[in-house]
């Protein structure tokens, strides 16, 4: 008996499943016919309302993302680095913030950086050997992250 109930559960189960699945794909979700520019999830009646009001990175004039990369490219050497001193170099001057994370994601340590070429992070910190993350924000609030290794071994 209890072979049976099982069964016919498995069965009404899995036609409920297939039945939910079919009427999930079929829905359609579309800007009413009023309102024909679609833009960060709202609809808007001209281009020009939409480019107005969206707030999306994407809608944002300015710098391309090449000169955003590069305005946030920073070299961290040594990497692994057997003193657990590393340098952190900017190809444009470091003004922002810089944070050291442990391997279990904690912050070490919070450093403020003001038009530094160049910067060293770990002095005085008795970082054990182990991978940190290392977190630059510059002060209009655009952030890189990298992985740096402490390996005293040799």
């Amino acid at each position: 008996m209890k072979k049976i109930v099982t069964t016919l559960i498995l069965i009404f189960g899995s036609f409920i499943g297939v039945h939910a699945q079919q009427n999930v794909a079929a829905i359609t979700v579309k800007c009413p016919p009023c309102r024909p520019i679609a833009s960060c999830d709202q609809c808007f009646e001209t281009q020009a309302q939409a480019d107005a009001n969206c707030n999306s990175g994407a809608r944002i004039k300015g710098n391309g993302l090449a000169e955003e990369l590069s305005a946030l490219s920073i070299s961290i050497y040594p990497n692994p680095s057997k003193k657990g001193i590393f340098t952190v170099e900017g190809e444009v001057p470091l003004n922002g913030n810089i944070k050291l994370f442990s391997p279990v994601g904690s912050l070490i340590k919070e450093f403020n950086v003001s038009e530094a070429k160049s910067f060293k992070v770990g002095q005085k910190l008795g970082l054990t050997t182990g991978i940190y993350i290392l977190l630059y924000t510059d002060k209009s609030g655009k952030s890189i992250t990298k992985r740096v290794i402490v390996d005293y071994q040799d």
